[in-house]
């Protein structure tokens, strides 16, 4: 046989879940930034050098959306980047390389996740 049960104080409980969501979701696009800022300066440790057009090239910002939804692009803006970024092939100097902002992307993933929690918990 089934039991009935009256709950009471649902509604409080409801409003603080989605007070605490929109507070969540504002650490979570900081911390997205944040991230990216970090990915950022990761990769220009890197990035090859010659004219400093390219690492003075980097970028991080938010193209779209907001909180949960929220878009960040980390990239550099010369027009020769990807080409760079894929020619493994290609001679640099001592401590620069190829594939300067996926490595470092690859390397970083749980500090980026820790920056991006980090905020969130804010």
């Amino acid at each position: 046989m089934a039991k009935v049960i009256a709950i009471t104080g649902m509604s409080e409980v409801l409003a603080n879940l989605k007070r605490h969501q929109s507070t969540t979701a504002c650490g979570v696009e900081r911390g997205l930034k944040r991230a990216g800022l970090f990915l950022q300066r990761e990769s220009q440790k890197i990035v090859p050098v010659d004219t400093s057009n390219l690492k003075n090239g980097a970028f991080t910002r938010k193209t779209g959306g907001s909180g949960f939804n929220a878009d960040v692009v980390v990239g550099y803006v010369a027009d020769y980047a990807v080409f760079v970024h894929e020619d493994l092939q290609a001679k640099h100097k001592l401590g620069k390389q190829a594939k300067y902002l996926e490595q470092p992307a690859r390397e970083n993933r749980n500090e980026m996740i820790r920056i991006v929690k980090r905020e969130a918990q804010r």
